[in-house]
């Protein structure tokens, strides 16, 4: 129960911080989210995803703790995440947001059910004061 209003406490927060989400027709959402809603959500979403659209040498450079990482610009990006578990809450980001909306929005098409994207991607993460892994 505790979970639950934490839930719905999270959301109003996005909500009423002007983030939109956009209900997909497989009832999937994908929301742009904030630095600090970014890591609550990751802090609070039970079984999370977190998807680092980056290119290798961008990935190695510094990570989110414990991201798995999916060069955006595979050929095979498209068919790799179809393989990911879509019912899972999923946390994207990039460097600067763009890759990973990008990405977010094909999660979508896929039908997986939550997708947030980080905005400003890791670099905003950075500013913010937040936890790079190398």
């Amino acid at each position: 129960m505790q979970r639950v209003i934490h839930n719905i406490i999270v959301i109003l927060g996005l909500v009423t911080a002007g983030c939109q989400a956009q209900n997909v027709s497989t009832g999937g959402v994908n929301i742009d989210v904030n630095v600090a809603d970014f890591a609550a959500g990751i802090d609070n979403a039970d079984n999370a995803l977190v998807l680092d659209v980056r290119a290798d040498a961008e990935f190695v450079s510094g990570h989110l703790n414990g991201a798995i990482q999916i060069d955006f610009y595979r050929d095979d990006f498209q068919e790799t995440l179809s393989k990911l578990n879509m019912s899972r809450p999923v946390f994207v980001y990039c460097r600067s947001g763009n890759r990973s909306g990008k990405a977010a929005k094909q999660m979508k098409a896929l039908g997986f059910k939550e997708v947030y994207n980080l905005e400003g991607g890791i670099g905003e993460w950075a500013r913010r004061g937040q936890p790079v892994a190398k």
